[in-house]
């Protein structure tokens, strides 16, 4: 089977992240799913930013989720774009598929209003079939399952780590992988490399698929590959 190349949030080398430029960058060179974060701001609209403030993205300390939405969109990216709002983004990128990263500051405001946007344009289905979610609070977990039943979830960083050390430790028990579910692991952990094969098909033997989280650069890449992952979380283009 292929692997999935995840574009995190979007390339950004030469845009701003998570910006509409940044993944139209990434569309064109061949992702197939985009990862992005979602906050909401004080009226209800969600815009795709990582930080609780615009410090590192557009030199403001504003803080979104404490902003209406004229503000927060009259404010300019450093290289002169506007946020990107979800309704923009699910309009444009509709070839590709989705991870939503729901920021716990906003999580509860985050899924009410996913839940309204789907009403709306009538694609509640359609939007867990074409995203799967990331939270990271088991009360915003059990929000998102009464809001969208059907949601595909991604294994939270606490569960990541659980199986990955449990694994490494021989302790397949104490891993609790659980069938289908995507687990990240990371290209080192405290000087070891991590992207093995015999890791890989711990994770596979009991159900569980595996993220290459962020290796860095062509070569972890390539290790990543040959561990035999199904996914790959990556901030520089997708390998050949």
């Amino acid at each position: 089977m292929d692997v999935i190349w995840i574009s995190h949030r979007g390339l950004h080398q030469r845009h701003v992240e998570n910006s509409l430029h940044a993944f139209e960058a990434a569309a064109e060179a061949g992702f197939h799913t985009l990862e992005t974060d979602l906050r909401t701001t004080r009226d209800g609209l969600i815009v795709l930013h990582h930080d609780p403030t615009l410090i590192r993205t557009a030199g403001s300390d504003a803080i979104i989720e404490e902003m209406d939405s004229d503000r927060c969109l009259g404010h300019r990216l450093n290289d002169g774009q506007s946020l990107l709002t979800f309704d923009d983004f699910a309009r444009t990128f509709t070839d590709q598929r989705w991870v939503l990263d729901i920021k716990p500051e906003s999580a509860e405001r985050t899924l009410v209003a996913l839940r309204n946007w789907a009403d709306q344009q009538q694609k509640g289905d359609w939007l867990c079939r074409q995203a799967r979610f990331l939270l990271w609070h088991p009360e915003h977990t059990r929000l998102l399952r009464k809001l969208f039943p059907a949601a595909i979830t991604m294994a939270p960083q606490n569960e990541c780590r659980r199986a990955g050390l449990s694994l490494l430790m021989g302790l397949r028990p104490l891993a609790a992988v659980r069938n289908g579910r995507t687990y990240s692991l990371p290209p080192v952990f405290h000087g070891l490399p991590l992207f093995r094969r015999s890791l890989v098909d711990a994770y596979h033997h009991l159900g569980g698929r595996v993220l290459a989280f962020l290796p860095e650069g062509q070569e972890q890449q390539r290790q990543a590959l040959r561990s035999g992952v199904d996914e790959v979380l990556s901030n520089t283009p997708p390998l050949v």
